[in-house]
C-alpha cells in the first residue's frame, strides 16, 4: 500500500492539470479514492491513550465500520453515553508522522528525479518547491485541534448567515489525533438529485 503523503502527493498533483500529462493525472485521481481502513481496535486505541479512557464510556458507535477514510484518518458515526449527541468521530492513522516522513522523504527524492526531467524539456518548474509547499499543509493536517480551531473561526465569521452551518466541535474530546463533532447529514455536491431536492 502507498503512505498517506504519496496519496495526498497525488492528490495535490492531480489538481493541477497544467503540470502533468492526462495519463498520470488518471491514474493519480484512482488513488485519490483507494485509501485502505485500519482495523477499528488500532482506531479506538488511539482514542484510548488520546482522551485516558475507555472508548465505550464515552462513545457508543451508530455504525461499526467508518463512514469515511481519508489517507489522514478516518471518521465514525457515534453518540456521547452522556447526552445521547450524535457525533463524528475523526481518528487519525496510528504512526502517520512517522510515515508521512518516510513518504515526504521519498516524494522530495522523486521530485528532484521529476525536477530533471522538466528540465530536459525547457520547462521552468520547480517540482521540490512544490512538494516543500505541500510537506507544510500536510503537517498542519496532522493537528486536529488546529483544525478545530479553524472551525471555531468559520463559525465567527459566518455564523450570522443564514443557510451556512458549521458543526459543534467538542473541545473536551478532541486532540491533535482525535476530532469530535456534531455529526451533521449533509450531501456531496456532485449528488443532483439531492440538491436539486433541498433546492440548492
Amino acid at each position: 500500500g502507498l503512505g498517506p503523503a504519496i496519496i495526498k502527493g497525488g492528490q495535490a498533483l492531480a489538481s493541477r492539470p497544467d503540470l502533468m500529462p492526462s495519463e498520470y493525472l488518471e491514474e493519480l485521481q484512482k488513488l485519490q479514492d483507494d485509501v485502505p481502513t485500519y482495523s477499528n481496535e488500532l482506531a479506538f486505541r488511539t482514542v484510548e491513550a488520546e482522551l485516558t479512557t475507555q472508548f465505550d464510556q464515552i462513545f457508543e458507535l451508530v455504525q461499526n465500520e467508518p463512514v469515511a477514510a481519508a489517507s489522514i484518518g478516518q471518521v465514525y458515526k457515534a453518540r456521547l453515553k452522556s447526552n445521547g449527541d450524535l457525533v463524528a468521530l475523526k481518528i487519525q492513522r496510528p504512526n502517520c508522522e512517522e510515515i508521512i516522513a518516510l513518504d515526504l522523504y521519498v516524494l522530495r527524492w522523486w521530485s528532484g528525479v521529476a525536477n530533471a526531467i522538466v528540465s530536459l524539456f525547457n520547462r521552468d518548474i520547480n517540482v521540490q518547491s512544490i512538494i516543500d509547499d505541500f510537506g507544510e499543509l500536510i503537517y498542519r493536517e496532522l493537528d486536529y485541534v488546529a483544525e478545530a480551531a479553524n472551525a471555531q473561526r468559520f463559525n465567527e465569521l459566518y455564523a450570522s448567515i443564514p443557510d451556512v452551518f458549521v458543526p459543534k466541535v467538542y473541545s473536551d474530546l478532541t486532540t491533535s489525533k482525535v476530532l469530535t463533532m456534531e455529526w451533521v447529514d449533509g450531501m456531496r455536491l456532485t449528488d443532483g438529485a439531492s440538491l436539486d431536492a433541498y433546492g440548492r
